[in-house]
């Protein structure tokens, strides 16, 4: 029972390095939609790159990733020239600044907008949140809330982003596009807020097969040592 209790334990321990801390599939009482996100998937990242540099950074900035990190990171790999053409004239250590400034946005939506760098681990559903908010716009069933700030997923309902992707007034043809958007960017944002995810499950997955190769090599040379001795 102890060597079971053992081997359970370091499997436990290794799939929390492999996968990090487990979130919630569901926020604010309603059932978030489930984004098809993958942090691996270079072109999905960098499709969900545009989404945020050409959308989302009309308001919102993500300062903790810098313009040299998009050629760094391997699921990236920007080349120097695409860099430059993001970049424009900010510095190559410069981060993702939105040009919107704090008092321009206060005027606009009554709150500087949030920064995006770790948004995808500080809401419960990460992705999932982030997909639900930008197709949850609808019209406000009561009429209390104006078009375009009614979100079933937000608190309260009331958001003051108004809606990036025109989803509420998006033709049917329209919507395997700006889903395929939502994800895009959702998939963005999960990567950079932990852009290390991808080492540590793959470092997560020898530690687990080193764990079981030392608990066999244990339990062999126990036997053998105990072999003469009778019980």
């Amino acid at each position: 029972m102890k060597l079971k209790s053992i081997l359970f334990a370091g499997l436990m321990a290794a799939s929390l390095v492999a996968v990090g801390p487990a979130q919630a599939s569901e926020g604010h009482g309603v059932e978030l939609k489930h984004a098809k996100v993958d942090t691996t998937d270079r072109e999905q990242l960098r499709r969900g790159l545009t989404v945020f540099t050409e959308v989302c950074m009309g308001c919102h900035s993500a300062k903790y990733v810098t313009y040299k990190n998009l050629m760094d990171y391997p699921e990236l790999a920007l080349s120097r020239e695409e860099v430059d053409e993001l970049r424009g004239d900010k510095p190559l250590t410069a981060g993702l600044i939105t040009d919107l400034s704090p008092e321009d946005a206060e005027v606009s939506y009554g709150k500087v907008p949030p920064d995006l760098s770790v948004m995808a681990n500080a809401r419960r559903g990460g992705a999932d949140y982030i997909y639900s908010i930008l197709t949850g716009f609808e019209h406000d069933p009561e009429g209390k809330i104006p078009d375009g700030n009614y979100n079933l997923y937000f608190p309260g309902n009331r958001i003051a982003m108004p809606d990036p992707l025109s989803w509420l007034d998006h033709d049917e043809a329209d919507t395997e596009m700006l889903e395929q958007q939502a994800q895009d960017v959702a998939a963005f944002l999960a990567f950079i807020a932990d852009p290390h995810q991808n080492e540590r499950r793959a470092l997560g997955f020898w530690v687990v097969g080193f764990l079981i190769v030392l608990t066999i090599v244990l339990y062999l040379l126990k036997k053998a040592v105990w072999a003469d001795v009778k019980h």
